[in-house]
């Protein structure tokens, strides 16, 4: 079901300062240029909200750095499995990392990096 009326022109909510948007720009390509060398490095992230993560660098966009966490997983069973089979799975691995998660972060939430 669509709401637009036909014959009216839409009105602007929001427009980004020019200048603004230069700006940003500018941040996004220093951010680019200060991380790629740490690819695949362990490093500390803090965002703007004020939350911390602590994983590996995955990988970037122009929006986004992707951040490998290390996500708990609970090995200990409580009952005894007849079907479980004790050896390894064959190369390659069902999942590339058991026990990680990869975390988008929005590139401009991010206050600081630092590596661990």
């Amino acid at each position: 079901m669509s709401f637009y009326q036909s014959g009216q022109p839409a009105s602007v909510i929001y427009q980004a300062d020019p200048a603004v948007v230069q700006h940003l720009h500018g941040v996004r390509e220093s951010l680019h240029h200060s991380c790629r060398p740490y690819l695949n490095h362990k490093v500390s992230v803090q965002t703007i909200d004020g939350q911390v993560h602590e994983g590996t660098i995955a990988g970037m966009d122009n929006k986004h750095m992707y951040l490998m966490v290390d996500c708990p997983t609970d090995m200990g069973r409580g009952y005894y499995n007849p079907y479980y089979n004790p050896y390894p799975y064959p190369y390659p691995y069902p999942y590339p990392y058991p026990g990680n998660a990869i975390l988008p972060l929005v590139l401009f939430e991010l206050l600081a990096i630092s590596l661990i």
